[in-house]
């Protein structure tokens, strides 16, 4: 456990705070919703599902982040324009006040994500996913055109997947780019960038996605975290051997929980954790690191913000 040296910024973004000291402020934990073949969806491309199904969903994370006192994001994954604009309507109705991602493979429909919050007023609260080294013209217009200003910054460096890979991404850029993703994330009016580490699977950089969470943390000061269970869910001797297993999800499921653990001890301040259904198990494993951390953040001097509201106030 640390204290960086450089200041760390805290942005607020629909009441939630992401970044700071380890320690500082509770760690954000953001599920994923409407994802790939999510058993929800009845039709992506219009962006029909079971509503019923999906409150419920959203109200358990809730429900145990409000236990734990860790805290939380939803991610919204849209296939069209259409569906994306169905599911921030949704949740803006239930929920007036959680910050949500906007995301897709499509850069269209995330062009039309930022424009349709802006047009509908919930701007402040919406989070692009993201700024990455394959961003298109007509996302770097629409951003620019929109009121968003807080996105995900991918520090995904395909040609140097190092930690140094990284920085350079962020501050430099690379080929077809104008620049680095730092400054084209401020040109287009981004004031609360979030840097994901892009953890990848194991044997393909993962341990330089870990160990860049705190160095991009020590070298820029800004929220970092990423969706480190990509790296578990792509561990190819897992997927053979799980298939093997009775209860595959009692070999999986502490691996992909766990690499969001060891990427919180080492600074990271939001946890993209994957499928919103593995909740309760994220919330609270995460509760009991940020804890640990909490405890260090007081004996190095940290002053806790709401300290009676974080996992150290709660449950113990």
């Amino acid at each position: 456990m640390f204290k960086f040296e450089k200041k760390q910024e805290i942005y607020e973004i629909g009441g939630v705070r992401f970044g700071g000291q380890p320690g500082e402020v509770p760690t954000v934990i953001i599920g994923t919703m409407f994802y790939n073949r999510h058993k929800i969806v009845t039709d992506a491309d219009k962006g029909v599902f079971d509503k019923a199904a999906a409150e419920k969903l959203w109200n358990d994370q809730l429900e145990i982040c409000d236990q734990t006192g860790v805290a939380c994001a939803n991610q919204l994954v849209g296939e069209t324009p259409e569906s994306i604009k169905n599911y921030i309507d949704w949740f803006i109705d239930i929920d007036d006040k959680t910050p949500f991602l906007m995301d897709s493979s499509d850069s269209e429909v995330r062009a039309a994500a930022a424009l349709y919050a802006t047009e509908i007023g919930v701007h402040e609260r919406a989070i692009y996913n993201s700024v990455n080294a394959s961003i298109e013209e007509n996302e770097i217009k629409a951003l620019t055109e929109s009121k968003i200003n807080a996105s995900i910054v991918l520090a995904f460096n395909a040609v140097n997947p190092s930690v140094l890979g990284k920085i350079e991404i962020l501050e430099k850029g690379g080929t077809g780019l104008s620049g680095g993703l730092l400054e084209i994330s401020k040109m287009c009016g981004i004031e609360k960038p979030l840097i994901d580490v892009a953890a990848v699977p194991l044997g393909s950089g993962a341990g330089a996605s870990m160990r860049a969470i705190t160095a991009i943390k020590g070298h820029l000061g800004y929220p970092v975290g990423g969706g480190f269970h990509n790296t578990a869910s792509a561990w190819d001797w897992m997927r053979e051997f799980k298939k093997t297993q009775e209860n595959p999800k009692e070999y999986y499921l502490p691996a992909d929980i766990g690499t969001n653990l060891v990427a919180q001890a080492l600074g990271a301040n939001f946890l993209l954790y994957g499928p919103i259904e593995n909740a309760k198990y994220v919330a609270s494993s995460a509760a009991m690191v940020d804890i640990m951390l909490e405890e260090n953040a007081k004996e190095l001097g940290i002053a806790l913000v709401d300290e009676d509201k974080l996992p150290i106030g709660k449950l113990i």
